[in-house]
C-alpha cells in the first residue's frame, strides 16, 4: 500500500490532486485504520489510466464518464489516446527530419522540394483536426475513411494544396452573396455548392452524394462546425445556407 506522500511521488503529481480526485470520487481512497488515505495496486492502475488521458487535455467530467465504463470501453478509450501519441510521434519525426535537412550545410533548403518543407505542417493540421472532430468523423463515416481521407491530404502537392485554399476562400465569398441574396435557386448557390463538392475532392476518397448531405447536417448539428462557417463567412447563419444547399443540390 502507498501512502498519498509516496503515491504522489510515484505519479509525478500533487498530493492536493489526490485528494481531490478523491473528494470527486474519480480515485477514492482506501481508508486505514488510522484514517488516513492509503493506495493499492487497484488505485494505482487507475491513477495510470487517468494520467494517460490527461496527458491529451480529456476533461475531468469526461475522464470519469469513460473510468464508469467496462474493462473494454476503458481500453478503448486508452487505444484512441495511443493513436494520438502515435501520430504526434511520427509528426515530431518528420518535423525533426525537416529541421536537420534545413540545418545540414551540405544539403540545405535548396536540396528540399516544395512539398517537404511543409510535409511537417500538414502532418500537425491532421493531428489538430483529428483532435477537434476525429470521434464525430469516425463514428459517421468509418476509421477506413478517415484514414484515406488524412492519406490523400498528406499526399496533396503544393499547387494542390494553393488551389484548395483558393476553392475555400471563394466558397465564403459566395455562400456570403448568397445569404445576401436570400436566394437557394440562383446561379450563386449552385456555385457554392460545386465550389464545397471541389473542396471535398482534394480529401475525400470517394464523393457520395449522401455523405455529403451528412456532413451539411454535422454542420448546423454541431457547434463547432458552425461556428467554423459563420466565422469564415461573417455571418450568424452561413452553415444554415451551406447546409440547405448541399441538401438540395447533393442529389445521388
Amino acid at each position: 500500500m502507498y501512502t498519498i506522500q509516496q503515491l504522489a511521488q510515484l505519479a509525478g503529481v500533487s498530493t492536493r490532486t489526490l485528494r481531490y480526485y478523491d473528494q470527486i470520487g474519480l480515485l477514492p481512497a482506501v481508508r486505514g485504520s488510522n484514517g488516513y488515505r492509503q493506495y493499492g495496486a487497484a488505485e494505482v492502475a487507475r491513477l495510470q489510466e487517468i494520467r494517460f488521458l490527461r496527458l491529451f487535455d480529456v476533461e475531468l467530467s469526461q475522464i470519469q464518464q469513460i473510468m464508469q465504463q467496462s474493462p473494454l470501453a476503458r481500453m478503448q478509450a486508452l487505444q484512441q489516446q495511443r493513436t494520438k501519441i502515435v501520430q504526434e510521434q511520427q509528426r515530431l519525426f518528420l518535423l525533426l527530419q525537416t529541421l536537420d535537412q534545413v540545418l545540414d550545410p551540405k544539403k540545405g533548403v535548396m536540396t528540399m522540394t516544395d512539398e517537404e518543407k511543409f510535409a511537417a505542417f500538414k502532418q500537425k493540421q491532421v493531428a489538430t483536426n483529428d483532435a477537434d472532430y476525429g470521434e464525430e468523423i469516425r463514428a459517421k463515416y468509418g476509421a477506413d475513411t478517415v484514414a484515406q481521407s488524412n492519406q490523400k491530404y498528406l499526399k496533396l502537392t503544393t499547387t494542390e494544396m494553393a488551389a484548395m485554399t483558393q476553392t475555400q476562400a471563394e466558397l465564403m465569398v459566395t455562400l456570403q452573396q448568397v445569404i445576401v441574396a436570400q436566394d437557394i435557386t440562383g446561379t450563386a448557390a449552385k456555385r457554392v455548392f460545386d465550389l464545397h463538392k471541389k473542396w471535398l475532392s482534394y480529401t475525400w476518397p470517394t464523393y457520395l452524394a449522401a455523405a455529403h448531405r451528412g456532413l451539411g447536417e454535422m454542420y448546423v448539428n454541431d457547434p463547432r462546425f458552425t461556428k467554423y462557417y459563420n466565422d469564415g463567412a461573417h455571418s450568424p447563419v452561413a452553415a444554415e445556407w451551406l447546409n440547405r444547399i448541399i441538401q438540395r443540390y447533393a442529389t445521388d
